[in-house]
Protein backbone atom coordinates (compact mmCIF):
# COMPACT_ATOMS: atom_id res chain seq x y z
CA UNK A 1 0.00 0.00 0.00
CA UNK A 2 2.86 2.34 0.78
CA UNK A 3 4.35 1.66 -2.63
CA UNK A 4 1.06 2.65 -4.25
CA UNK A 5 0.98 5.89 -2.28
CA UNK A 6 4.47 6.86 -3.26
CA UNK A 7 3.71 5.82 -6.86
CA UNK A 8 0.90 8.34 -6.98
CA UNK A 9 3.17 11.01 -5.60
CA UNK A 10 5.65 10.19 -8.33
CA UNK A 11 2.93 10.46 -10.98
CA UNK A 12 2.01 13.92 -9.73
CA UNK A 13 5.64 14.94 -9.85
CA UNK A 14 5.91 13.69 -13.43
CA UNK A 15 2.81 15.64 -14.41
CA UNK A 16 4.27 18.81 -12.97
CA UNK A 17 7.48 18.18 -14.95
CA UNK A 18 5.43 17.86 -18.18
CA UNK A 19 3.61 21.13 -17.48
CA UNK A 20 6.88 22.91 -16.81
CA UNK A 21 8.33 21.56 -20.07
CA UNK A 22 5.33 22.78 -22.04
CA UNK A 23 5.60 26.23 -20.50
CA UNK A 24 9.32 26.47 -21.25
CA UNK A 25 8.64 25.34 -24.83
CA UNK A 26 5.98 28.03 -25.17
CA UNK A 27 8.29 30.88 -24.17
CA UNK A 28 11.07 29.56 -26.40
CA UNK A 29 13.51 28.39 -23.75
CA UNK A 30 13.40 24.81 -25.14
CA UNK A 31 12.08 23.23 -28.35
CA UNK A 32 9.95 20.11 -28.03
CA UNK A 33 8.91 18.08 -31.08
CA UNK A 34 6.47 15.12 -30.70
CA UNK A 35 7.77 11.70 -31.70
CA UNK A 36 5.79 9.34 -33.96
CA UNK A 37 5.57 5.55 -34.18
CA UNK A 38 7.17 3.60 -37.02
CA UNK A 39 3.80 2.89 -38.59
CA UNK A 40 3.05 6.61 -39.02
CA UNK A 41 6.58 7.73 -39.95
CA UNK A 42 5.69 9.17 -43.34
CA UNK A 43 2.85 11.24 -41.95
CA UNK A 44 4.93 12.52 -39.03
CA UNK A 45 7.76 13.62 -41.35
CA UNK A 46 5.33 15.78 -43.25
CA UNK A 47 3.89 17.23 -40.05
CA UNK A 48 7.33 18.06 -38.64
CA UNK A 49 8.00 20.37 -41.54
CA UNK A 50 4.85 22.30 -40.90
CA UNK A 51 5.48 22.29 -37.07
CA UNK A 52 8.70 24.23 -37.53
CA UNK A 53 6.86 26.98 -39.33
CA UNK A 54 3.57 27.04 -37.41
CA UNK A 55 3.29 27.42 -33.60
CA UNK A 56 0.85 25.38 -31.58
CA UNK A 57 -2.50 27.05 -31.13
CA UNK A 58 -2.78 28.67 -27.66
CA UNK A 59 -6.26 27.33 -27.04
CA UNK A 60 -5.24 23.75 -27.86
CA UNK A 61 -2.21 24.08 -25.53
CA UNK A 62 -4.35 25.36 -22.68
CA UNK A 63 -6.76 22.46 -23.24
CA UNK A 64 -3.89 19.98 -23.06
CA UNK A 65 -2.59 21.52 -19.83
CA UNK A 66 -6.03 21.43 -18.23
CA UNK A 67 -6.42 17.78 -19.21
CA UNK A 68 -3.08 16.87 -17.65
CA UNK A 69 -3.89 18.72 -14.43
CA UNK A 70 -7.27 17.03 -14.19
CA UNK A 71 -5.71 13.62 -14.82
CA UNK A 72 -3.08 14.20 -12.09
CA UNK A 73 -5.72 15.34 -9.61
CA UNK A 74 -7.86 12.29 -10.32
CA UNK A 75 -4.92 9.94 -9.86
CA UNK A 76 -3.99 11.64 -6.60
CA UNK A 77 -7.59 11.47 -5.34
CA UNK A 78 -7.77 7.76 -6.20
CA UNK A 79 -4.55 7.10 -4.33
CA UNK A 80 -5.71 8.97 -1.23
CA UNK A 81 -9.05 7.13 -1.31
CA UNK A 82 -7.30 3.76 -1.36
CA UNK A 83 -5.01 4.92 1.40
CA UNK A 84 -7.89 6.10 3.62
CA UNK A 85 -9.84 2.88 3.07
CA UNK A 86 -6.82 0.84 4.12
CA UNK A 87 -6.38 3.02 7.21
CA UNK A 88 -10.03 2.60 8.24
CA UNK A 89 -9.78 -1.15 7.78
CA UNK A 90 -6.69 -1.23 9.99
CA UNK A 91 -8.50 0.78 12.65
CA UNK A 92 -11.43 -1.64 12.64
CA UNK A 93 -9.06 -4.58 13.03
CA UNK A 94 -7.34 -2.82 15.93
CA UNK A 95 -10.66 -2.04 17.63
CA UNK A 96 -11.65 -5.68 17.41
CA UNK A 97 -8.50 -6.69 19.30
CA UNK A 98 -7.88 -3.78 21.73
CA UNK A 99 -11.40 -2.71 22.78
CA UNK A 100 -11.26 -1.54 26.41
CA UNK A 101 -13.29 -3.32 29.07
CA UNK A 102 -15.64 -0.38 29.59
CA UNK A 103 -16.74 -0.65 25.94
CA UNK A 104 -15.59 2.83 24.94
CA UNK A 105 -13.92 3.46 21.61
CA UNK A 106 -10.13 3.65 21.72
CA UNK A 107 -9.17 4.82 18.24
CA UNK A 108 -6.38 6.99 19.57
CA UNK A 109 -4.62 4.18 21.38
CA UNK A 110 -4.94 1.90 18.35
CA UNK A 111 -2.82 4.30 16.37
CA UNK A 112 -0.22 4.76 19.11
CA UNK A 113 2.77 2.59 19.81
CA UNK A 114 2.90 1.47 23.46
CA UNK A 115 6.56 2.25 23.94
CA UNK A 116 7.26 5.61 22.37
CA UNK A 117 3.87 7.09 21.44
CA UNK A 118 4.75 6.82 17.72
CA UNK A 119 1.72 6.89 15.38
CA UNK A 120 1.38 3.63 13.40
CA UNK A 121 -0.62 2.10 10.56
CA UNK A 122 -0.47 -1.71 10.24
CA UNK A 123 -1.70 -1.54 6.63
CA UNK A 124 1.41 0.28 5.53
CA UNK A 125 4.26 -2.25 5.23
CA UNK A 126 3.89 -4.05 8.60
CA UNK A 127 7.61 -4.86 8.72
CA UNK A 128 8.67 -1.20 8.49
CA UNK A 129 10.92 -0.39 11.51
CA UNK A 130 9.67 -3.51 13.24
CA UNK A 131 7.20 -1.27 15.08
CA UNK A 132 5.04 -0.09 12.16
CA UNK A 133 6.20 3.51 12.65
CA UNK A 134 5.75 6.05 9.92
CA UNK A 135 9.36 7.23 10.41
CA UNK A 136 12.06 4.77 9.62
CA UNK A 137 14.66 6.43 11.87
CA UNK A 138 13.91 6.95 15.56
CA UNK A 139 15.36 10.34 16.76
CA UNK A 140 16.43 8.68 20.01
CA UNK A 141 18.36 6.10 18.04
CA UNK A 142 20.13 8.88 16.14
CA UNK A 143 21.13 10.54 19.41
CA UNK A 144 22.38 7.20 20.74
CA UNK A 145 24.49 6.75 17.61
CA UNK A 146 25.97 10.24 17.99
CA UNK A 147 26.76 9.62 21.65
CA UNK A 148 28.32 6.29 20.78
CA UNK A 149 30.43 8.02 18.14
CA UNK A 150 31.64 10.58 20.65
CA UNK A 151 32.47 7.87 23.17
CA UNK A 152 34.39 6.03 20.48
CA UNK A 153 36.43 9.15 19.70
CA UNK A 154 37.09 9.72 23.41
CA UNK A 155 38.19 6.10 23.73
CA UNK A 156 40.68 6.65 20.93
CA UNK A 157 42.13 9.71 22.72
CA UNK A 158 42.19 8.09 26.16
CA UNK A 159 45.74 7.67 27.48
CA UNK A 160 47.03 4.12 27.63
CA UNK A 161 49.33 2.72 30.31
CA UNK A 162 52.07 0.57 28.79
CA UNK A 163 55.56 -0.72 29.53
CA UNK A 164 58.71 -2.07 27.94
CA UNK A 165 61.85 -3.59 29.39
CA UNK A 166 63.07 -0.30 30.90
CA UNK A 167 60.05 1.93 31.54
CA UNK A 168 56.44 2.10 32.45
CA UNK A 169 54.80 4.96 30.59
CA UNK A 170 51.51 6.55 29.65
CA UNK A 171 50.92 6.87 25.92
CA UNK A 172 48.90 9.88 24.79
CA UNK A 173 47.90 10.71 21.19
CA UNK A 174 50.72 13.25 20.89
CA UNK A 175 53.22 12.57 23.69
CA UNK A 176 54.52 10.13 26.32
CA UNK A 177 54.88 10.45 30.10
CA UNK A 178 57.40 8.12 31.75
CA UNK A 179 55.93 6.93 35.05
CA UNK A 180 58.52 4.42 36.36
CA UNK A 181 62.00 3.19 35.63
CA UNK A 182 62.13 -0.62 35.54
CA UNK A 183 65.76 -1.16 34.56
CA UNK A 184 68.87 -1.93 36.57
CA UNK A 185 71.50 0.11 34.72
CA UNK A 186 73.61 2.66 36.57
CA UNK A 187 74.11 5.12 33.70
CA UNK A 188 71.15 5.80 31.42
CA UNK A 189 70.13 8.15 28.62
CA UNK A 190 66.36 8.49 28.68
CA UNK A 191 64.94 8.14 25.12
CA UNK A 192 63.44 11.20 23.44
CA UNK A 193 60.66 9.14 21.83
CA UNK A 194 58.70 6.01 22.67
CA UNK A 195 56.45 4.41 20.05
CA UNK A 196 57.13 7.40 17.82
CA UNK A 197 55.77 9.92 20.36
CA UNK A 198 58.00 12.50 22.11
CA UNK A 199 58.74 12.00 25.80
CA UNK A 200 57.67 15.34 27.29
CA UNK A 201 57.30 14.56 30.98
CA UNK A 202 58.88 12.52 33.73
CA UNK A 203 56.07 11.64 36.12
CA UNK A 204 56.07 11.83 39.91
CA UNK A 205 58.48 9.40 41.62
CA UNK A 206 59.43 7.88 38.24
CA UNK A 207 63.04 7.21 39.35
CA UNK A 208 62.50 7.40 43.11
CA UNK A 209 64.33 5.08 45.52
CA UNK A 210 66.46 3.58 42.75
CA UNK A 211 69.18 1.23 43.98
CA UNK A 212 71.12 1.39 40.69
CA UNK A 213 71.07 4.86 39.12
CA UNK A 214 74.30 6.87 39.24
CA UNK A 215 74.09 9.16 36.19
CA UNK A 216 70.98 10.16 34.22
CA UNK A 217 70.67 12.23 31.08
CA UNK A 218 67.22 13.49 30.17
CA UNK A 219 66.25 14.31 26.55
CA UNK A 220 65.61 17.82 25.27
CA UNK A 221 61.96 16.92 24.64
CA UNK A 222 61.21 16.88 28.38
CA UNK A 223 59.56 20.05 29.67
CA UNK A 224 58.18 18.82 33.01
CA UNK A 225 59.58 16.82 35.90
CA UNK A 226 57.04 15.77 38.52
CA UNK A 227 57.28 15.73 42.31
CA UNK A 228 59.83 13.41 43.97
CA UNK A 229 61.19 12.23 40.61
CA UNK A 230 64.55 11.07 42.01
CA UNK A 231 63.72 11.11 45.72
CA UNK A 232 65.91 8.86 47.88
CA UNK A 233 67.97 7.55 44.96
CA UNK A 234 70.96 7.18 47.23
CA UNK A 235 73.62 6.40 44.58
CA UNK A 236 72.64 9.17 42.18
CA UNK A 237 75.61 11.48 41.52
CA UNK A 238 74.71 13.53 38.45
CA UNK A 239 71.63 14.46 36.42
CA UNK A 240 71.72 16.35 33.12
CA UNK A 241 68.46 18.18 32.70
CA UNK A 242 67.08 19.41 29.35
CA UNK A 243 67.30 23.06 28.32
CA UNK A 244 63.57 23.01 27.50
CA UNK A 245 62.59 22.21 31.09
CA UNK A 246 60.06 24.66 32.56
CA UNK A 247 58.77 22.85 35.65
CA UNK A 248 60.81 21.06 38.32
CA UNK A 249 58.60 19.30 40.87
CA UNK A 250 58.71 19.55 44.64
CA UNK A 251 61.11 17.10 46.26
CA UNK A 252 62.61 16.24 42.87
CA UNK A 253 66.01 15.36 44.45
CA UNK A 254 64.91 15.05 48.06
CA UNK A 255 67.38 12.95 50.09
CA UNK A 256 69.68 12.22 47.15
CA UNK A 257 72.63 12.10 49.51
CA UNK A 258 75.29 11.42 46.86
CA UNK A 259 74.16 14.06 44.35
CA UNK A 260 77.09 16.32 43.46
CA UNK A 261 76.15 18.28 40.36
CA UNK A 262 72.96 19.56 38.75
CA UNK A 263 72.38 22.32 36.22
CA UNK A 264 69.06 24.18 36.45
CA UNK A 265 67.78 25.30 32.99
CA UNK A 266 66.79 28.93 32.43
CA UNK A 267 63.14 28.02 31.84
CA UNK A 268 62.60 26.99 35.47
CA UNK A 269 60.93 29.83 37.42
CA UNK A 270 60.67 28.24 40.88
CA UNK A 271 62.66 25.95 43.14
CA UNK A 272 59.82 24.19 44.92
CA UNK A 273 59.61 22.80 48.45
CA UNK A 274 62.28 20.22 49.35
CA UNK A 275 63.69 20.12 45.82
CA UNK A 276 67.25 19.50 47.09
CA UNK A 277 66.45 18.73 50.72
CA UNK A 278 69.23 16.75 52.40
CA UNK A 279 71.56 16.70 49.38
CA UNK A 280 74.63 16.76 51.62
CA UNK A 281 77.18 16.27 48.81
CA UNK A 282 75.76 18.89 46.42
CA UNK A 283 78.57 21.38 45.89
CA UNK A 284 77.85 23.72 42.98
CA UNK A 285 74.58 24.97 41.62
CA UNK A 286 73.79 28.04 39.54
CA UNK A 287 70.24 29.36 39.78
CA UNK A 288 68.76 31.15 36.71
CA UNK A 289 68.00 34.84 37.23
CA UNK A 290 64.31 34.40 36.37
CA UNK A 291 63.59 32.29 39.45
CA UNK A 292 61.08 34.11 41.65
CA UNK A 293 60.63 31.71 44.58
CA UNK A 294 62.77 29.32 46.59
CA UNK A 295 60.44 27.04 48.52
CA UNK A 296 60.42 25.59 51.99
CA UNK A 297 63.47 23.45 52.79
CA UNK A 298 64.49 23.71 49.14
CA UNK A 299 68.20 23.41 50.08
CA UNK A 300 67.76 22.20 53.65
CA UNK A 301 71.12 21.06 55.09
CA UNK A 302 72.99 21.17 51.81
CA UNK A 303 76.09 21.62 53.91
CA UNK A 304 78.59 21.63 51.02
CA UNK A 305 76.63 23.85 48.62
CA UNK A 306 78.65 26.85 47.46
CA UNK A 307 76.67 29.89 46.32
CA UNK A 308 77.64 33.56 46.17
CA UNK A 309 74.61 35.20 44.61
CA UNK A 310 70.87 34.73 44.33
CA UNK A 311 68.59 35.28 41.28
CA UNK A 312 67.90 38.94 40.58
CA UNK A 313 64.13 38.27 40.16
CA UNK A 314 63.76 36.48 43.48
CA UNK A 315 60.80 37.62 45.61
CA UNK A 316 60.37 34.82 48.17
CA UNK A 317 62.86 32.84 50.26
CA UNK A 318 60.56 30.54 52.20
CA UNK A 319 60.92 28.79 55.56
CA UNK A 320 64.19 26.89 56.10
CA UNK A 321 65.08 27.35 52.44
CA UNK A 322 68.85 27.44 53.15
CA UNK A 323 68.84 26.05 56.69
CA UNK A 324 72.24 24.64 57.59
CA UNK A 325 73.92 25.60 54.29
CA UNK A 326 77.27 26.25 55.92
CA UNK A 327 79.09 27.35 52.74
CA UNK A 328 76.52 29.80 51.36
CA UNK A 329 78.33 33.14 51.03
CA UNK A 330 75.71 35.47 49.56
CA UNK A 331 76.75 39.03 50.34
CA UNK A 332 73.72 40.87 48.93
CA UNK A 333 70.06 39.99 48.83
CA UNK A 334 68.04 40.83 45.68
CA UNK A 335 66.21 44.17 45.77
CA UNK A 336 63.06 42.38 44.52
CA UNK A 337 62.83 40.32 47.71
CA UNK A 338 59.59 40.61 49.73
CA UNK A 339 59.79 37.64 52.11
CA UNK A 340 62.49 36.01 54.22
CA UNK A 341 60.87 33.03 55.92
CA UNK A 342 61.33 31.36 59.29
CA UNK A 343 64.89 29.99 59.65
CA UNK A 344 65.51 30.85 55.98
CA UNK A 345 69.27 31.26 56.57
CA UNK A 346 69.62 29.72 60.02
CA UNK A 347 73.13 28.44 60.71
CA UNK A 348 74.48 29.71 57.39
CA UNK A 349 77.76 30.47 59.08
CA UNK A 350 79.57 31.70 55.94
CA UNK A 351 77.19 34.59 55.20
CA UNK A 352 79.39 37.74 55.33
CA UNK A 353 76.58 40.28 55.42
CA UNK A 354 72.83 40.76 55.54
CA UNK A 355 71.57 43.75 53.58
CA UNK A 356 67.81 43.73 53.95
CA UNK A 357 65.92 45.29 50.97
CA UNK A 358 63.00 47.69 51.39
CA UNK A 359 60.37 45.18 50.27
CA UNK A 360 60.90 42.89 53.26
CA UNK A 361 58.52 44.14 55.95
CA UNK A 362 59.04 41.30 58.44
CA UNK A 363 62.21 39.41 59.31
CA UNK A 364 60.69 36.12 60.47
CA UNK A 365 61.66 34.03 63.51
CA UNK A 366 65.22 32.68 63.43
CA UNK A 367 65.69 33.99 59.87
CA UNK A 368 69.46 34.59 60.36
CA UNK A 369 69.94 32.88 63.69
CA UNK A 370 73.41 31.44 64.20
CA UNK A 371 74.94 33.27 61.23
CA UNK A 372 78.18 33.98 63.05
CA UNK A 373 79.93 35.18 59.89
CA UNK A 374 77.74 38.25 59.44
CA UNK A 375 79.70 41.39 60.23
CA UNK A 376 77.50 43.92 58.46
CA UNK A 377 73.75 44.27 58.95
CA UNK A 378 71.84 47.03 57.18
CA UNK A 379 68.19 47.80 56.52
CA UNK A 380 66.39 49.79 53.86
CA UNK A 381 63.36 51.72 55.07
CA UNK A 382 60.36 49.40 54.86
CA UNK A 383 61.06 46.80 57.51
CA UNK A 384 58.53 47.10 60.35
CA UNK A 385 59.02 43.90 62.38
CA UNK A 386 62.06 41.94 63.47
CA UNK A 387 60.62 38.72 64.91
CA UNK A 388 61.79 36.49 67.75
CA UNK A 389 65.44 35.31 67.56
CA UNK A 390 65.75 36.68 64.03
CA UNK A 391 69.49 37.46 64.48
CA UNK A 392 70.20 35.59 67.69
CA UNK A 393 73.76 34.29 68.00
CA UNK A 394 75.13 36.52 65.23
CA UNK A 395 78.31 37.12 67.14
CA UNK A 396 80.08 39.04 64.36
CA UNK A 397 77.72 42.03 64.20
CA UNK A 398 79.30 45.11 65.76
CA UNK A 399 76.79 47.85 65.03
CA UNK A 400 73.20 48.34 63.82
CA UNK A 401 71.22 51.30 62.59
CA UNK A 402 67.59 50.38 62.33
CA UNK A 403 65.27 51.91 59.71
CA UNK A 404 62.77 54.62 60.67
CA UNK A 405 59.96 52.24 59.67
CA UNK A 406 60.77 49.75 62.45
CA UNK A 407 57.92 49.30 64.94
CA UNK A 408 58.69 46.10 66.87
CA UNK A 409 61.71 44.05 67.96
CA UNK A 410 60.86 40.50 69.10
CA UNK A 411 62.05 38.34 71.97
CA UNK A 412 65.75 37.47 71.90
CA UNK A 413 65.93 39.06 68.44
CA UNK A 414 69.64 39.93 68.94
CA UNK A 415 70.44 37.85 72.00
CA UNK A 416 73.96 36.45 71.95
CA UNK A 417 75.26 39.13 69.58
CA UNK A 418 78.27 39.47 71.79
CA UNK A 419 80.12 41.98 69.59
CA UNK A 420 77.21 44.41 69.24
CA UNK A 421 78.53 47.66 70.74
CA UNK A 422 76.41 50.35 69.08
CA UNK A 423 72.64 50.42 68.50
CA UNK A 424 70.46 53.20 67.11
CA UNK A 425 66.74 52.69 67.70
CA UNK A 426 64.28 55.01 65.87
CA UNK A 427 61.46 57.03 67.43
CA UNK A 428 58.80 54.89 65.73
CA UNK A 429 59.86 51.75 67.56
CA UNK A 430 57.15 51.16 70.16
CA UNK A 431 57.86 47.63 71.37
CA UNK A 432 61.09 45.93 72.42
CA UNK A 433 60.40 42.51 73.90
CA UNK A 434 62.18 40.53 76.59
CA UNK A 435 65.77 39.50 75.92
CA UNK A 436 65.87 41.43 72.65
CA UNK A 437 69.49 42.52 73.21
CA UNK A 438 70.53 40.21 76.03
CA UNK A 439 74.23 39.38 75.93
CA UNK A 440 75.14 42.45 73.86
CA UNK A 441 77.88 44.84 75.01
CA UNK A 442 76.53 48.33 74.28
CA UNK A 443 76.12 50.46 77.39
CA UNK A 444 73.64 53.15 76.37
CA UNK A 445 70.62 53.52 74.13
CA UNK A 446 67.98 56.14 73.29
CA UNK A 447 64.33 55.13 72.76
CA UNK A 448 60.91 56.75 72.49
CA UNK A 449 59.49 57.57 75.89
CA UNK A 450 56.28 55.67 75.02
CA UNK A 451 58.20 52.60 73.86
CA UNK A 452 57.27 49.40 75.68
CA UNK A 453 60.20 47.28 76.89
CA UNK A 454 61.20 44.87 79.64
CA UNK A 455 64.08 45.14 82.08
CA UNK A 456 65.67 42.16 80.33
CA UNK A 457 65.28 43.73 76.91
CA UNK A 458 68.70 45.35 77.17
CA UNK A 459 72.09 44.39 78.67
CA UNK A 460 72.31 44.80 82.41
CA UNK A 461 73.59 48.15 83.67
CA UNK A 462 72.64 50.00 80.48
CA UNK A 463 71.77 53.72 80.45
CA UNK A 464 68.41 54.37 78.76
CA UNK A 465 67.50 57.83 77.47
CA UNK A 466 64.34 59.06 75.76
CA UNK A 467 63.69 61.15 72.68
Amino acid sequence: MEKLFWGMVGACTAAFAILLALYLNKIGVINLSPKASTEESSTVMEEETSAVEVSVNDEERASQIDALVASSQNQYADAMKVFEEASEEAERDSQGTDTPQDGTNNNTSSNTDNQGGIKTNPAVDPDRNGANGYFKEDPNAILDEQESSRESEAQEEKPESKSNSDYQYTLYPDHVVITKYLGTKSDIVVPSTIEGKPVTEIGPSAFASSKYLVRVQLPDTVTTMGDNVFKSSLLLVEVTMPEQLTSLGAGAFDSCEALVQVSIPDGVKEIKDKTFNGCGELTKLTLPNDITRIGKQAFYECAKLEMTKLPTSLTVIDDEAFYGCAKIAVAKLPTTLTKIGVSAFEDCIALPAAKIPAGVETIENLAFSGCVGITELTFKSGTTVIADEAFSGCAGITEITFPKSLVSIGENAFSGCTALATVSIPKNTLSIKAGAFSGCIFTEVTINKVCSYQESSFPSGITIENY
